[in-house]
């Protein structure tokens, strides 16, 4: 038997709550454990630095983008996988984003299938 504290986590971090909570009802529909927070600084003052699973982090948010905040992530060597979506991607975020660190790039609007591919791909044990 899992206990809360062994399963892996989908934490949900987009500025859009109407985002957060149609994210969260879709990946727990399909079994997921998902945590969501407003902004990268939440996620850094209440997601415990040992969570296993992943991030599914927006790219374009107030106060600090999803690449800044990947960047504060690397420099605490907090290593979660991290899933990056965005609506407007071009190449140098692209690169920018694989530098720091991102598991995966995804395109808004995203499918649902794709994103729990996705997901599973980037948590799967190696």
């Amino acid at each position: 038997m899992t206990s809360t504290a062994d399963r892996q986590v989908v934490h949900v971090v987009d500025d859009d709550e109407a985002v957060r909570d149609s994210t969260r009802m879709v990946l727990e529909s399909y079994g997921m454990h998902v945590q969501t927070y407003e902004s990268g600084r939440a996620f850094l003052a209440t997601a415990d630095e040992d969570s296993s699973g992943c991030l599914l982090l927006d790219q374009h948010m107030p106060d600090m983008t999803g690449l800044e905040f990947l960047e504060v992530l690397r420099t605490r060597r907090r290593r979660l996988p991290v899933i990056m979506i965005t609506a407007r991607a071009d190449s140098t975020f692209r690169e920018r984003a694989m530098r720091a660190g991102a598991a995966a790039l995804l395109d808004k609007p995203v499918a649902d299938d794709d994103l729990v591919r996705t997901i599973s791909a980037v948590t799967a044990p190696l």
